[in-house]
This record gives C-alpha cells, sequence and structure tokens, in this order.
C-alpha cells in the first residue's frame, strides 16, 4: 500500500531516541474509531485490557459474503494480535502485538491511560526493545488498516445490494 512508505518510525542520531512520523498522530485520529466501542464502526474493540467482539459483526440482515468477509477480517486481526514476535521480551515476558498496540497508543499516542503511560515509559528506556516494539506498532497498523479495507469495500457492495 502507498501510505505505508510515507509513515513510519526513524532513530534520531543526535537525540538518540525514537521517534514517530508525525503522519502516525495524524493517521491514528481516523484509526481510533475502528477500535473503540462508542463508534459503532469498530473492527476489534479496545477496552484497554482486554479485546472485545465489535459490535459491527452482529449487524441484522446483511448478506452472506458481508457476514463471511467482515468475520474473517475479525478473526485475522484477533489471530494477529494475539501473537507474540521473538524479539518482543520484556522483563523475562513476552509481549503480545494487542499489548504493543494498546501500550503504544493509550500510552503515549491517544486517551492517555496512567497504566499504559508507565508501561510505555519503561518500554522506552530499553532503546532497542523500544525500537523493535515501533516496528511492530507500524506494522500492526498497516495489517489492521489492510483488514479495514477489505471491511469497507465490503460494505460498499452491500450498500450496492
Amino acid at each position: 500500500m502507498h501510505w505505508r512508505g510515507v509513515i513510519g518510525i526513524f532513530r534520531s542520531a543526535r537525540e538518540e531516541e525514537w521517534q514517530n512520523y508525525p503522519e502516525i498522530r495524524g493517521f491514528l485520529l481516523t484509526f481510533r474509531m475502528f477500535i473503540q466501542r462508542r463508534d459503532r464502526i469498530a473492527l476489534y474493540v479496545s477496552d484497554q485490557g482486554s479485546p472485545k467482539r465489535p459490535e459491527l459483526l452482529d449487524l441484522a440482515d446483511m448478506s452472506d459474503s458481508w457476514y463471511e468477509k467482515l468475520g474473517q477480517a475479525y478473526k485475522w486481526v484477533a489471530d494477529a494480535l494475539t501473537i507474540a514476535p521473538p524479539n518482543l521480551i520484556y522483563d523475562g515476558k513476552p509481549i503480545t502485538r494487542w499489548e504493543v498496540l494498546e501500550t503504544l497508543l493509550y500510552g503515549d499516542l491517544a486517551h492517555m491511560n496512567p497504566a499504559k503511560r508507565k508501561t510505555f515509559k519503561q518500554w522506552q528506556d530499553k532503546p532497542d526493545l523500544f525500537g523493535n516494539l515501533q516496528f511492530e506498532f507500524v506494522g500492526i497498523l498497516a495489517f489492521m488498516f489492510d483488514q479495514i479495507l477489505v471491511v469497507a469495500e465490503e460494505s460498499k457492495q452491500e450498500l450496492r445490494r
């Protein structure tokens, strides 16, 4: 996808800390709607602690194709977020992609949560780990965005039916 080349992270040699490109913060304003319950278009609901099944999957009177595509997108996101990449270990414990997503999102980038902020700061004190977490975060956003596009396309098709 084109946008993947536009956003990312970099390490400033002068400042010796990892930075997000500003485009990530802008993208997150829209992205949050797809993971927060209150917006009712969530593909995967974040309740800051554990993922929840979104209401979107319970809409009535949709086509079999729509239910199939949305169910598959949800399953792929759910399965992907349970993975703990082997290079993401803190205090001897693996860090799942779900934890990466929530901690970076709610610990620094949006709707600050004190517990997530504390974890974010602890991770930030480990520059190599933090760089890996930032790279993983961008990958998670890209993957989830791809699934959101699938849902959007299938929803457009559903409106035409």
